[in-house]
């Protein structure tokens, strides 16, 4: 499917109880949305509708500077913590087809507290969605342990082990690895988006990314540890 008909949305509201207005803020030496913009930029996906969801007059403004594009402003009942990542993207989708008469056919979620994803993994999980048998593509990271030590807990943090038969294996080079989404991107074909609501499908792959480049920024903490990263040069961008 050619890129043309890709559309990647990039949501950034205005409020944010973990770390308040973290998408209007700059991480080193430009915006946190840049990063997600430059890597869009240079992902070798030049037909791709890109545009930035938000709620919020500073946060479109920031984007437009980037060259992200801003067609609407968000509406209140897409703009609480309530609202899903796929009532955003479906948002966007119908404002799409209604308003420019184009019906994508893949969409990609970039959430732009996920600065360090690189440009050629975004190229990459087009390419895997070539494959008609598969209806997404979600990152991941590895996690090494087994489900015997990882843990539900009760109200007095009492360990509550997942599988509690299951063989007790405590070291790294023991377990193969088990994966969970890291954040950074979704992508789906646009009519199982509209068909289930969900970007977890049954027929999804998985994109693996390491420990930074599956950071997601969503408090005072994790923003340090991003300034680390970047103050340490270990970003895409001082790779080119």
């Amino acid at each position: 499917m050619p890129s043309k008909e890709l559309l990647i949305v990039v949501p950034a509201r205005g409020g944010s109880k973990g770390l308040p207005r973290k998408n209007a803020r700059t991480l080193g030496d430009i915006p946190l949305l840049g990063w997600t913009s430059e890597a869009v930029k240079k992902s070798g996906l030049p037909e791709a509708t890109c545009l930035l969801s938000t709620d919020d007059e500073e946060i479109a403004e920031i984007g437009r500077k980037l060259g992200l594009d801003v067609p609407f402003i968000r509406p209140p009942e897409l703009a609480g913590d309530k609202a899903t990542a796929e009532a955003v993207v479906l948002h966007a989708l119908d404002w799409m087809t209604q308003k420019t008469g184009v019906m994508a056919g893949l969409v990609m979620l970039l959430q732009p507290t996920s600065p360090f994803r690189s440009p050629e993994v975004l190229s990459q999980a087009v390419k895997m969605l070539e494959d008609p048998a598969i209806d997404g593509i979600i990152s991941v990271k590895p996690i090494y342990r087994c489900l015997a030590t990882l843990f539900y807990t009760d109200e007095n943090m009492r360990l509550l082990p997942l599988d509690k038969g299951g063989e007790l294996k405590a070291r790294r080079q023991e377990v193969d690895p088990i994966y969970t989404p890291n954040g950074a991107l979704y992508l789906i074909r646009s009519e199982k988006l509209r068909e289930t609501k969900s970007f977890f499908l049954g027929k999804c792959l998985g994109i693996e990314m390491d420990q930074i480049t599956s950071i997601d920024i969503d408090d005072a903490l994790d923003w340090k540890l991003a300034e680390s990263v970047v103050a340490n040069k270990l970003t895409w961008r001082n790779q080119l």
